[in-house]
Formats: C-alpha cells, structure tokens, sequence
C-alpha cells in the first residue's frame, strides 16, 4: 500500500512537470553538437552549441541574427571544450567557452561593449544534459505510432513520396528505412503535407545520400520548420546533396558537403556545408512523457499485487 502510494505522488509530480517542452534547446539554438565540431571555413545562421573541440578553418557564426543589439547578453556561440579553428567571426551575441581559444575572434555584433569572451568550466555539464534530452526526445519520438505512409521506389528508380496523414493533434509521423529513401533508386523526394502542423520522420540505419533531390514542398518555409528528421540509429549520416528539414541524430557522425535548410541536433559534425535557419517549431513531447508512461506501468503492476 505504502509503494502504490509512493508512486502515485510520483505520477503527480510527473503530470505536474508536463507544462514546458522537453527539449527546449529546438527553439534555442540551430545547431547543437554534443561533441567535436569540425568546421570547414562554413556558416552556422543561427545559436550554436558545441560541446566538444572546434577545429577547422574560419567560422562565421549567427550572420542572422539581425538586429543584433537584439541579442546582447546572449551566447550564441558555446564551445565546451577548446577552440583551434583558425578564428570565429561572432555577428551577435557572446561566445562562451569551457576550454583555451588560438586563432582570431572578431567581434562584430557591436563592438566589444556589448559582446564578450567568456570562460566557463560549467559548459561541460550543460553538454551533458544536452546530450541526455536528446537522447530521450529521439527515443520517444521513435515509439510514436505512425499514421502516414511514404511510397519508395522497388526495382528501379522512382520517386519517394511523404503523404502526411496527421492525427487529430496535427501530427504526422512516419517510419522509414534510410536505406529507402536516401538510397540509388530514390530520384528525388517529394512531400504532400496536407493538413499536418508538425512532421516527425523517424528514420532508421545510417545513410549516405549522395543521389536525388528535395523537390516542391520541402523548399519551403513549412518543412524547413516543422518537419523533424529523427534518425534514431544512425551512427553516420553523410549528405551531399540540400537537405530540408531539423536533423534528429543523437548517436550520429554528421558530415555534410552542401546545406542543411534547419537546424542540426547530433553527437558530432565535419561540416563542409553552411546550417541555414529557421529553427525547429515543431512538435516536441513534454518532459517525462516517457517515463508518466512507464510510472503508469508500475503503478499498474502494484494495484494487480
């Protein structure tokens, strides 16, 4: 009686934190790399989170964020670990860093008054739970009952065709092979959102899209913000082609050779191609969604003893 009692409250307190996203960094930042980002002289528009090393040539970070007097006091650019890129051109906000900095740092949202250079040993520890929600959105995400078909090419080379079928909440969600729908048969894929507010496409394996294009829909503002790409698998994602949509991959290596139109959430990155914005603005599950449903479960379990 005391234990059914006890995880009662804990279900009280889990439907009580229900309130706020679970994952709130979607709309903090276009990028977030929970390791090591390798950055080949690209453009990131917006926020991003490094919680590794950044390596590579120039960086120009936040060239979107405008106007920037709208984001003194704002880290835009964090780095967990150290920074040996040959420099960072900063258009807003602060840099934050956990670790040293070589090559150059140029200011240029305003001036030094309003940006600053800041050391903090305390990024560690937000790359950690960065990490952590990530790794829980995707999984969640990946257990959501789909309720909309992709047709993929068999035999020879077609179309791949997303038909959205959302439910009553607006969410459409998919379950696909990557293997499908980024493989050589794949000509170019096409995107019918119907009356969806928000898309998830979880996607399983690794993927390395080399052939076809985002055609019609996904060019637009829509897919670009509201449709997530969960690759729930995935330990290498590489894509040379323009790719639409915010990228789910918690486990995944990221290399990529053209854009990414929204943003980027993965384990790390050799970027070799800019990351556009608009940030996600789509569906994203309140927190303890996953474990309200297993306390439910447990509770269950003692009421049957």
């Amino acid at each position: 009686m005391i234990a059914m009692c006890r995880a009662t409250a804990a279900l009280s307190v889990l439907v009580a934190a229900t309130a706020a996203p679970a994952f709130a960094s979607f709309t903090s930042y276009n990028l977030v790399v929970t390791g090591n980002l390798n950055n080949q002289s690209q453009d990131i528009e917006g926020n991003a989170f490094i919680g590794g090393n950044l390596t590579g040539g120039a960086v120009n970070v936040g060239i979107r964020l405008t106007p920037a007097a709208s984001f003194v006091g704002t880290d835009v650019l964090t780095v967990g670990g150290t920074i040996s890129s040959s420099g960072i051109n900063l258009q807003a906000g602060n840099l934050r860093r956990g670790g040293s900095r070589s090559g150059f740092l140029n200011l240029n949202g305003g001036g030094s008054g309003v940006q600053f250079d800041i050391v903090d040993s305390g990024v560690s520890t937000t790359a950690a739970s960065l990490a952590a929600q990530m790794a829980s959105t995707s999984s969640f995400l990946a257990g959501l009952t789909p309720n909309s078909t992709a047709q993929v090419p068999s035999g020879q080379p077609g179309p791949v065709n997303f038909n959205a079928t959302p439910g009553p909440d607006g969410v459409a969600v998919f379950n696909v092979s990557g293997a499908q729908v980024f493989g050589s048969l794949a000509q170019q894929i096409n995107l019918n959102a119907g009356s969806a507010s928000s898309i998830i496409i979880n996607v399983t394996g690794n993927v390395n899209w080399n052939s076809g294009n985002m055609v019609g829909a996904w060019t637009g503002a829509f897919a670009r913000s509201r449709v997530l790409w969960n690759f729930v698998n995935a330990t290498s994602i590489s894509l040379d082609r323009n790719f639409n949509g915010a990228i789910l991959a918690p486990l995944a290596a990221l290399t990529n050779t053209t854009a990414i139109d929204g943003s980027v959430f993965v384990a790390s990155f050799t970027q070799r191609g800019e990351v556009h914005l608009p940030r996600y603005e789509g569906y994203v599950p309140t927190p303890g969604a996953a474990g309200l449903l297993a306390l439910g479960g447990l509770v269950a379990a003692r009421r049957r003893r």
